[in-house]
């Protein structure tokens, strides 16, 4: 097929968030919001205020800081937190980064920073500078200045707007003159590293790989270089359209819902709902990539293909072709997570569609890979964020987590959650979820709480129930012209 007469919509009937939910459910996802927040209140460096990468570790990651700042303007508006007091956190997290220079290069974040100086210089670790870390960075101090005005408008504006996303474009392509660029030629770097690492400010070199494709990262990190104030330092609003748009099928779907476009380098379920944290695809509907000069690209809305996305993994959990213990119709969300040996990426992907006309490389890439199930690791992180997508699904699945037990009768997947203050030193270490599990005969969970994971979890919820993190998001004037710039729009705007 060509990609060009692809049209990834939802039907007209179909729902969208936010949702209205019983009482009941409500009260799980209070329970399961307030575990999430309560992490970022007690798992930060007393010194900085940021928010640590996990809790068994005091390295902060620029990204969990993104989304500790949102976390305050969701505990602020429900009233979880005092909201004087999420306004003097969000201000000391933002000085504590705008004050150490070397922490950043071209305005851009290093991904990993020091506990107690915020200053980027980590020992034994490479420093580099992240572009999808310092995205989702600026996407929650946008939402924190839009939220809470005033200082912490001024500090957000101040780091938003001193970043040159031009400075990390990989090779320089022309779209005036119509050239075709090579495939990572005009996409915008995976980040940067300096050449001496005791110099962390000086000479240095872009990282060869580039954000090519239509994943989430790829896509919010393009989006905020789109939204770039000034001219000289904006990403080309066609960048985002050139990102290659790979068609799959999912032979267990409805026909009329079987076609997805996909990431062919990761198959983990947050490749699918990262950027949906802040940017409302929900009410935007098909984009459309011709208008742009992208002939093999499929229109694509974005919220209704992460829902084909996260029906895939459920309908690949169902098959569970290595009959592992831990998935089903309740249990499922393959993603980045913790396992019993380290770090996991697992995922699925849909079959491969021939696109015709596609161009090796530039179009379609030459990937093709094979489901990975983590030995039957899963994230329940996962299944809660997708609650923005499929809310009788994801209830289900929070539900089943909630209740699972292993033989001693020990919560296996749930490590409780605050009642009441979730400043209480009681409330430390009941976050919620864990970060990941696995059942059968031999059961196991994840001893670490990672910010990137239950970040997005507590937002995605929040969205799903009151679009609040996007609604602050939209707001902001930047937003507002890199939509009109991809010539995207808001049905309520």
């Amino acid at each position: 097929m060509r990609a060009s007469e692809v049209v990834i919509d939802a039907s007209p009937n179909r729902d969208r968030p936010p949702f209205a939910f019983e009482d009941e459910d409500e009260r799980l996802l209070d329970e399961v919001q307030r575990g999430a927040l309560a992490y970022f209140v007690h798992a930060v460096d007393p010194a900085t205020g940021l928010v640590r990468d996990r809790s068994g570790e005091e390295t902060i990651s620029v990204a969990g800081v993104g989304y500790q700042l949102a976390a305050y303007v969701i505990g602020a508006e429900r009233g979880w937190l005092d909201r004087d007091d999420a306004r003097a956190r969000t201000e000391k997290a933002l000085r504590s980064l705008l004050d150490q220079p070397a922490n950043r290069k071209e305005g851009l974040f290093f991904h990993f920073l020091n506990p107690g100086d915020a200053s980027g210089r980590r020992v034994g670790t490479e420093l580099v500078v992240s572009t999808v870390d310092s995205a989702i960075l600026f996407a929650g101090a946008i939402v924190a200045g839009s939220y809470f005005g005033g200082e912490i408008e001024r500090l957000a504006d101040a780091m938003v707007d001193g970043a040159d996303w031009s400075y990390f474009l990989n090779g320089d392509a022309d779209f005036a003159r119509g050239d075709a660029p090579s495939p990572r030629q005009g996409f915008l770097s995976l980040g940067w590293r300096p050449d001496d690492d005791a110099d962390p400010t000086g000479d240095g070199t872009l990282i060869s790989y580039s954000w090519v494709d239509c994943g989430d990262e790829h896509r919010l990190t393009t989006f905020m270089g789109v939204c770039a104030r000034d001219p000289a330092h904006r990403v080309p609003a066609e960048t985002y359209y050139r990102l290659r748009r790979q068609i799959g099928f999912n032979p267990a779907a409805p026909e009329d819902e079987s076609l997805v476009v996909w990431f062919p380098y990761s198959g983990a379920l947050f490749t699918a709902f990262f950027a949906h944290c802040w940017i409302d695809y929900a009410s935007l509907g098909p984009d459309d990539p011709r208008a742009h000069g992208m002939d093999h690209r499929a229109a694509v809305d974005w919220w209704e293909n992460s829902r084909r996305l996260v029906n895939l993994h459920r309908d690949k959990a169902i098959a569970n072709p290595e009959g592992l213990p831990t998935f089903g119709p309740d249990a499922w969300g393959l993603s980045a997570c913790d396992g019993p040996d380290g770090y996991l990426v697992p995922g699925v992907y849909p079959e491969r569609v021939e696109m015709l006309g596609a161009e090796a490389g530039g179009d379609s890439p030459p990937h093709d890979p094979r489901d990975q199930w983590g030995g039957g690791v899963v994230a329940p992180y996962a299944a809660a964020s997708s609650l923005v997508f499929e809310p009788d699904l994801a209830i289900r699945a929070m539900r089943h987590f909630r209740g699972i037990r292993d033989d001693s009768g020990r919560d296996l997947a749930w490590l409780g959650a605050p009642a009441d203050s979730i400043r209480s030193p009681e409330s430390k270490g009941r976050y919620g979820f864990a970060d990941s599990y696995r059942g059968g005969e031999d059961p196991w969970r994840a001893s670490d709480t990672v910010a990137i994971d239950h970040g997005p979890m507590l937002i995605l919820i929040e969205n799903a129930r009151s679009g609040l993190i996007w609604d602050c998001f939209h707001r902001d004037e930047r937003v507002a012209a890199g939509l009109e710039r991809l010539g995207l729009h808001r049905r309520d705007d």
